[in-house]
């Protein structure tokens, strides 16, 4: 579970996205495959947060991640604080 890094930093799942990542039936290892394989969103966040999206079929999945310091392992780390599924239109 905390073997899961994206650009050398462990990925943390916040408690909502952790719901959304069961509802979803994803796993942190999906997350990677989207952050390394997916594209930049369209909109813009502030400094330090990133989402991008992955196509697949006619749903495209986004995820959030916002870079943060953990206290308790005492390093910087992601926190995932969203992952969703929609329908693109054609």
């Amino acid at each position: 579970m905390f073997d899961d890094k994206y650009k050398g930093l462990r990925i943390i799942v916040s408690d909502s996205a952790m719901r959304e990542l069961m509802k979803e039936e994803k796993t942190l290892y999906d997350v990677v495959q989207i952050l390394e394989e997916g594209y930049d969103a369209p909109r813009k966040r502030k400094e330090g947060t990133i989402e991008k999206w992955f196509d697949k079929g006619n749903k495209t999945f986004n995820v959030v991640v916002v870079q943060d310091y953990n206290e308790i392992m005492k390093e910087d780390c992601w926190v995932l604080i969203h992952f969703g599924k929609f329908t693109r239109r054609k």
